[in-house]
């Protein structure tokens, strides 16, 4: 046994600021590293330890594999973590770490390496009995070998990357016509991903449920399980709720399949924190996905439910400790739920968005634990994952724990840039999300994100009321001459103050006079009473028709960042009383729909293109997406190129449209 003393953490964000905490609590020395983007991150300054690693592309950064050895050992670490995502799964940096005479908290090699290839891994699970989905895995990966078995499968069915994860390298082919086009963007997405193109060919199961189990081996050969994660909400094939106990398992599925993932990982003597996971298809119908060789993000809702710390867990294990618990002594306490806040936006099929959080409050409520690595005034920026907090709550029941959620999400204020949170606060009002009733095709054969993410009549009343009142406080607290005329004083009384705002292309028309103490506010047809109650510091309270309410705003500019409670918060643009004129965009512009990195271009001018005909492929935030020609014509001018790293809106190319019939 090798008592662990001083840890380097691997990784960035809310895991390493995770796994710092569990350091400080058991007093082992925490050594953290940071890229340019990170050096002024919280979890930097949380660790005992920080150390430069480089440029912010995590490929000049996080992945440097001998550079992160290399400063563990000048700064005294005897062990590296490497939390999850980036070098976590990589057998090859697992090894390197051991033979540097370090201790690698993780599995062994071994593991990392037999479960690396998602068809190596499902061959091992078909020898040891544990159920795997009906398809193709092998070493041709000829297109014609990989049309001819996908043939043989029928559709729907699913396109993996071999050695990847996150929905990264995956498409999913209703029928033979689309099969082409998405073995080649599959392959692509894997190779950029992951550096290896092999694919694996599932069916595919239309209505199917994603549910997975945490496991746990130490060195002396014991395994168990500590129940399950129902993980099937997911966008993009990424999870962004999970919840304990799955609310479809009955006991005799729960002990079934857990006894299954504690066969997977006996199959493959693993000796530390890991994640078995399953497709659910029916009662008595489950099928093995991957497993998952480090901890998963929703480690939080297992933590929540059994009271355990599984980054101790992990280290004791790495240190050859056995397993603080046996089988039957793993037991669950009340229920858990977990959210994932993005910088994304739901409109906009979920595409990422950066910028800088102007404003980070969390709510005070008992059995509710926020994981993240912001805080205001910090920049997210398109270099890393978009996920900005993880929420989870902790109540006596199912929906107890919904509800405690759903405050939680209602009050959180995270103001300055786009966010799903409004989104998050729809999901768990829904009434089949409330009863359970739900598969990974949930989001999109059920909710409208677009819609989900507007705000109601009453709640674009109230920002704007607010952003108003924030404008007039303001000038009260500015003006030096004339203080003794009244607020907003005219030549002609009748003449009210006016303001004029814009909510995405919405134009709306407010104005107010104060009078003894009290505004009168005119908004379309509607007349609202409104007292200004506090205004100084902290976020604007007022009273609007009898009911006292309150909000945060952060102006930039002529930008009004506002939170509102209960849905999350909109960006106001207060426009000029005298509009400056503005070139319009050129006709046929196709722009950046999000900041980002060209990774291909797949046209240049002079080129004949037609409706739906892909044009370039750009990358943000670890998620790929391909910018499609909207109609017939020929592309005029091509303003980017790959490699070339892109703002959102920028002007990538121009088409002058066909007009011909």
């Amino acid at each position: 046994m090798k008592t662990i003393r001083s840890i380097l953490i691997a990784n960035r964000g809310e895991i390493a600021a995770r796994t710092i905490r569990t350091c400080q609590r058991l007093g082992i020395r925490s050594i953290a590293v940071y890229s340019d983007a990170d050096q002024d991150a919280p979890y930097v300054k949380m660790a005992d330890l920080a150390l430069h690693l480089g440029p912010s592309p995590a490929a000049e950064s996080y992945l440097r594999q001998d550079l992160l050895i290399e400063l563990a050992q000048s700064a005294g670490a005897n062990a590296i973590h490497p939390g999850y995502g980036f070098l976590s799964e990589n057998a090859g940096f697992a090894q390197k770490v051991i033979e540097a005479g370090l201790v690698f908290i993780g599995p062994n090699p071994a593991a990392i390496q037999a479960m690396g290839s998602k068809s190596q891994a499902k061959a091992i699970m078909a020898e040891h009995g544990v159920p795997v989905i009906p398809g193709y895995r092998g070493e041709d990966q000829s297109e014609a070998k990989l049309k001819a078995e996908s043939l043989k499968i029928g559709f729907p069915l699913l396109l993996k990357a071999a050695a990847g994860g996150g929905g990264k390298g995956m498409r999913i082919v209703q029928q033979a016509s689309e099969l082409e086009a998405a073995i080649a963007g599959a392959k692509r997405e894997a190779m950029s991903s992951f550096g290896d193109d092999e694919l694996l060919i599932e069916k595919y199961f239309p209505s199917a449920r994603h549910i997975e189990f945490q496991i746990f081996g130490d060195q002396t050969g014991n395994a168990i399980h500590l129940l399950e994660r129902e993980c099937s909400i997911q966008r993009r094939y990424q999870k962004i709720v999970e919840e304990s106990p799955s609310p479809v398992l009955s006991e005799t599925m729960r002990e079934t399949m857990g006894q299954a993932a504690v066969t997977a990982a006996r199959a493959i003597r693993y000796d530390n924190a890991g994640t078995v996971e399953f497709i659910w298809v029916k009662e008595g119908e489950y099928y093995f996905l991957e497993v998952n060789t480090r901890l998963q993000v929703e480690h939080p809702v297992t933590e929540a439910i059994t009271g355990l710390d599984l980054v101790e867990w992990q280290i004791l294990a790495a240190e050859g400790k056995a397993l603080p618990l046996q089988q039957h002594e793993v037991k669950a306490s009340g229920y858990a739920i977990e959210c994932r806040l993005y910088a994304e936006d739901p409109a906009r099929n979920f595409l990422p968005a950066t910028g800088k959080i102007e404003k980070w409050n969390i709510p005070q409520v008992d059995g509710l634990r926020v994981d993240s690595a912001v805080e205001t005034g910090t920049e997210v920026s398109i270099f890393y994952d978009p996920m900005i907090a993880k929420v989870i709550t902790h109540a006596a029941d199912r929906a107890s724990a919904q509800r405690k959620m759903h405050y939680a999400l209602s009050n959180l204020t995270c103001v300055g840039l786009t966010t799903n949170q409004s989104f998050l606060i729809r999901l768990l009002e829904n009434p089949r999300f409330q009863a359970g009733e739900y598969d990974t095709h949930f989001i999109q054969n059920h909710l409208e994100p677009v819609a989900m993410s507007q705000p109601s009549e009453a709640v674009v009343e109230q920002a704007l009321i607010a952003s108003a009142l924030k404008g007039w406080q303001q000038r009260e607290t500015g003006r030096d001459l004339f203080k003794n005329l009244p607020s907003g004083w005219r030549n002609s009384f009748y003449q009210p103050q006016k303001e004029q705002f814009q909510l995405g292309e919405e134009k709306y028309d407010l104005a107010y006079r104060y009078e003894n103490g009290q505004f009168s506010v005119n908004l379309g047809e509607k007349s609202f009473k409104v007292k200004l109650l506090q205004a100084d510091q902290g976020p604007i309270r007022a009273e609007i028709n009898g009911q006292q309410q309150h909000w945060h705003i952060i102006e930039k500019g002529t930008v009004c960042f506002v939170q509102v409670p209960g849905f999350g918060h909109l960006k106001l643009e207060r426009l000029p009383r005298h509009p400056i004129p503005v070139s319009e965009s050129a006709a046929g512009g196709y722009q950046s729909p999000m900041p980002g990195e060209v990774i291909m271009v797949l046209v240049k001018k002079g080129d004949l293109v037609k409706s739906g005909q892909s044009l370039l492929v750009l990358s943000s935030m670890k998620m790929e997406n391909t910018i499609a020609a909207n109609t017939d014509g020929e592309v005029e001018e091509v303003f980017v190129e790959s490699g070339q790293r892109i703002e959102a809106g920028f002007t990538l190319l121009n088409i002058q449209e066909n007009t011909q019939n």
